[in-house]
């Protein structure tokens, strides 16, 4: 997750760099509609390109046995794999797209749909989503991101999803309930500063607030932000909503940072991913907002913490939230010859098979989740041990959080602005103007303001 940075911060430049250029791909015998329901000629051999941003061991090796076992249904289509890192994957973009070289399929997440749909390099999905189940088959929130026009230009394939994951055994011990109110985990928080050794000093931390600058402040803000309904465009009408809903984002950044000051580490004004997840595992903090990557990481460093780990969503300013921070990870078809998209959406509908869909997320369990309820609800799915585990947290994920998911930006769909927003740092630095430079978050959130319609406008 760290080399999201370098990937992200090249947006800005990139999208300008794009302004005028289309894929560069061939495009003759092709339209902007799946060609699915053409025939592919037996008899002519093609080989696919396919990258991924799916990188682990784990996944890579899943994925080369998946595309083996589609091989063996269709002879004449091989599909060469290549792993493409956050650090490099906008450059590799940009080459490709003046090279005339993009790959046919690509597994990436919302920012590169929306940059690759904004320069006419993919093909909508409409028809491959209709062949495997219709919309109603998808958790909806993934398909509206990856919506632009009427059409959608990308298939979800994996869940990503944000919730305060907490120590039950501490909140046993210290009588504590699930919080309904930015209020009560404030509360709990506090008293879940721990000072084990009576030596005066806490050595466990009752909640900890992530603030690295780049990307992590911005993922816990807007968690906040989320659960109390302030999103950037309306996900309705797709205007800017951000700037209508100062005086709760005010509230929200409040509320954040009363439970970092009280709450968590002072050094975790600089933590990232690893720095929260770490300290989770080892027991130096009580819970913190996350991924649900801390359970694989708990399995590898310290198994006992699995039996005292447990989640709950974030709760809103007086209730239940209004909404949540997630991701996904899509596959999307780029534009090229009628039998190489042919064939690349063939790959596609063997790879959304709902057991091929549950393996791909069993490589990461409880951190992924299937994107179809097919998927989600398959004995394939569920045979992992650790989704065994974790069965109830899950199944409350999937209700309870997955439908309420946004993300800063595409709220209201496809939005290149989205990823410049992403990649611009702006929230981390509001709030660390705050506490280190004494802003006001009245101050910090009027400033932020001006930033977004600075980038919108641009």
């Amino acid at each position: 997750m760290k080399r999201i940075l370098g990937v992200l911060l090249c947006m800005a430049v990139l999208i300008s760099t794009f302004a005028g250029c289309s894929s560069g791909k061939e495009s003759s015998g092709t339209s902007d509609s799946s060609v699915t329901q053409q025939t592919l000629d037996p008899n002519k051999k093609i080989e696919l390109k396919m990258w991924t941003m799916l990188t682990t061991n784990a996944c890579m090796t899943n994925m080369n046995n998946q595309l083996a076992e589609f091989t063996k249904k269709y002879p004449n289509i091989t599909v060469k794999l290549e792993p493409m890192t956050f650090d490099n994957v906008y450059a590799r973009l940009m080459t490709a797209v003046q090279g005339n070289s993009l790959p046919d399929v690509l597994d990436c997440i919302e920012g590169h749909v929306a940059f690759l749909q904004s320069k006419n390099a993919i093909v909508p999905v409409d028809n491959l989503i209709d062949d495997l189940g219709g919309k109603s088959a998808f958790t909806q929130k993934y398909l509206q991101w990856a919506s632009k026009d009427d059409k959608t230009w990308a298939l979800p394939d994996w869940s990503l999803h944000q919730e305060v994951w907490y120590r039950t055994d501490l909140y046993k011990k210290y009588g504590l309930s699930i919080p309904k109110t930015w209020d009560e985990l404030a509360q709990n928080a506090k008293k879940l500063n721990i000072d084990s050794n009576n030596d005066g000093k806490t050595d466990v931390y009752g909640m900890a607030i992530p603030l690295g600058r780049n990307m992590v402040a911005q993922q816990t803000y807007s968690q906040f932000l989320y659960s109390a309904g302030v999103n950037i465009f309306d996900p309705a009408t797709g205007k800017y909503a951000f700037g209508d809903n100062k005086a709760m984002a005010v509230k929200a950044m409040d509320a954040m940072i009363k439970i970092y000051k009280e709450s968590s580490p002072s050094g975790s004004i600089d933590w990232t991913w690893t720095d929260f997840r770490t300290a989770m595992v080892k027991g130096t903090v009580a819970q913190t907002n996350e991924w649900g990557a801390i359970i694989a990481q708990a399995k590898e460093q310290n198994p006992q913490m699995l039996d005292n780990l447990s989640c709950f969503p974030m709760p809103g300013p007086e209730g239940a939230p209004k909404g949540s921070c997630g991701g996904t990870y899509y596959m999307c078809v780029t534009k090229s010859t009628s039998d190489r998209q042919l064939a690349s959406e063939l790959l596609l509908k063997f790879l959304f098979q709902k057991d091929m869909l549950a393996q791909r997320a069993n490589t990461r369990p409880v951190y992924a989740l299937p994107t179809m309820t097919a998927a989600f609800n398959s004995d394939t799915y569920n045979s992992d041990d650790m989704v065994k585990k974790f069965s109830k947290e899950i199944k409350d994920i999937y209700i309870k959080v997955l439908p309420t998911e946004e993300r800063n930006g595409f709220e209201h769909g496809l939005n290149t602005a989205a990823s410049e927003i992403e990649s611009s740092n702006i929230m981390g630095d509001a709030i660390q103007n705050v506490l280190l430079k004494g802003w006001s978050t009245t101050k910090a959130v009027d400033w932020l303001d001006q930033q977004l319609q600075s980038i919108i406008n641009k």
